[in-house]
């Protein structure tokens, strides 16, 4: 099914949903069900085959996912209590409309920026097949897992190609002196620094000011005053901060201190990270390294502090029981 003929058939389900009132879970999710004439049932443990596109007020807010099918187990472990509910109500061939007031959604978690109390968010969801077969799930799921990663890597290369153009433009504007890694980091160099250049395995000590591009800070390593709280210590090249830093780290030496414009693909990409990062978000970061270290260094670091921790610590008397771990007074 292609993407025209998806959305079409999401269109004819509102249709046919429009004549049917909503009813509500406990929880307060309004939801109906489209008959699409099937005949087997979706009972507790069978493997769920579905599409869900999710909408705000009468927008659909489509990705390049929607057409692809998900995979649920009907189970208490994996589905929502509400949600569980409704799938053990529906049969192959349905349709599942669902949705709940922004108001109400608020409560329970993250809501797109967008959504303004008193609107309606949801999910139209299509029922494509019920099995108790595990094997068959597992199959069906391997294939759709491949379909997947193909998307993605597309979804990557578009994506790139934008987070460059916005990060050229907004630096032509301020008419920065950079330099462009070949992943696609640019870095603007302020002081390169002195001694060993940072590489994959050197442990560096960074303090910094995480920015959007429109200047809004969501994290940093200093305190109201401009004092460094909580400098970040990461190994190089091994996946524990994000790709851009990774990348755009290697053009500093110990002292050095700069900017690096991330792009999305290289940070949070598609998902985002709280409220401030949204998906497919540039990023700006202030930084300037505070240490390097080899990571045999580190290792003896962080000997001596646990070391220091252990001679410091009071010593239990023999015969008292100890504090249970996590209880404060």
């Amino acid at each position: 099914m292609n993407k025209t003929t998806y959305l079409a058939a999401i269109l004819l389900v509102l249709a046919a949903g429009c004549t049917q009132k909503f009813k509500k879970t406990k929880s307060a999710l309004e939801y109906k069900i489209v008959s699409g004439n099937g005949d087997k049932a979706i009972k507790y443990g069978d493997a769920v085959k579905f599409t869900a596109v999710g909408y705000y007020r009468d927008s659909v807010m489509s990705t390049p996912y929607d057409t692809l099918a998900q995979f649920v187990d009907v189970d208490s472990t994996k589905l929502p209590a509400d949600y569980l509910f409704i799938f053990k109500l529906a049969k192959k061939g349905d349709s599942i409309i669902t949705r709940i007031l922004v108001d109400s959604a608020m409560k329970y978690g993250q809501v797109p920026p967008f959504a303004k109390k008193g609107q309606y968010l949801g999910f139209r969801i299509k029922i494509l097949d019920v099995t108790s077969d595990p094997v068959l799930a597992a199959a069906q799921r391997q294939e759709a897992m491949k379909k997947a990663v193909i998307i993605d890597s597309m979804q990557r290369i578009k994506q790139k190609d934008t987070d460059d153009k916005i990060l050229s433009d907004f630096i032509a504007k301020d008419k920065l002196n950079v330099v462009k890694t070949a992943k696609g980091v640019y870095v603007e160099i302020k002081n390169p620094g002195q001694g060993e250049t940072i590489d994959s395995g050197k442990v560096v000590t960074v303090d910094y000011k995480g920015m959007t591009l429109a200047g809004k800070i969501f994290d940093q390593s200093y305190d109201a005053n401009g004092k460094s709280l909580k400098p970040f210590t990461f190994p190089v090249g091994q996946h524990q901060a994000i790709e851009g830093w990774d990348d755009g780290i290697k053009l500093f030496k110990n002292g050095g201190e700069g900017r690096m414009f991330v792009p999305s693909a290289l940070g949070y990409g598609p998902r985002g990270a709280g409220t401030d990062i949204l998906p497919n978000s540039c990023l700006v970061f202030e930084i300037k390294v505070d240490k390097v270290m080899s990571a045999d260094e580190y290792k003896k670091q962080i000997e001596a502090q646990q070391k220091l921790q252990s001679q410091t610590q009071p010593q239990q008397p023999q015969g008292q029981p100890q504090q249970p771990q996590g209880q404060q007074h």
